[in-house]
C-alpha cells in the first residue's frame, strides 16, 4: 500500500465522520482546517512514527508540513531517504 493511503485511510478512520472519507483529497486542509488538533495530531505522529519506522525529533514537527496528505507523503519519504543514506553512510 502506498504511502498516501495508509496516511488517508488513518486519518478518515480517526477523524472523519462515517460516510465521509471520500471527502478526503489529497490536499484537504488537516490542521489548518480545524479537521485534526493538536491532541490528534499527536496521534497521527505516533501512527507515522510506527508504522514506517521513523522518528521525528520536536524541530521537524511543524503544522505546514503534516498540513495534506501530500505534504505528510513527501515528509515521510524524505525522512525514508535519509534513515536509508545514513544506515549505508
Amino acid at each position: 500500500m502506498e504511502i498516501k493511503q495508509e496516511i488517508r485511510g488513518y486519518v478518515a478512520g480517526n477523524f472523519l465522520p462515517a460516510g465521509q472519507h471520500d471527502t478526503l483529497e489529497d490536499n484537504t486542509p488537516l490542521i489548518s482546517s480545524g479537521l485534526i488538533d493538536s491532541i490528534g495530531m499527536i496521534g497521527l505522529i505516533a501512527f507515522i512514527e510506527g508504522r514506517f519506522g521513523i522518528e521525528f525529533h520536536a524541530r521537524e514537527v511543524e503544522t505546514d508540513k503534516l498540513d495534506t496528505l501530500t505534504r505528510i507523503e513527501a515528509l515521510i519519504q524524505s525522512k525514508l531517504k535519509a534513515s536509508v543514506a545514513t544506515t549505508r553512510g
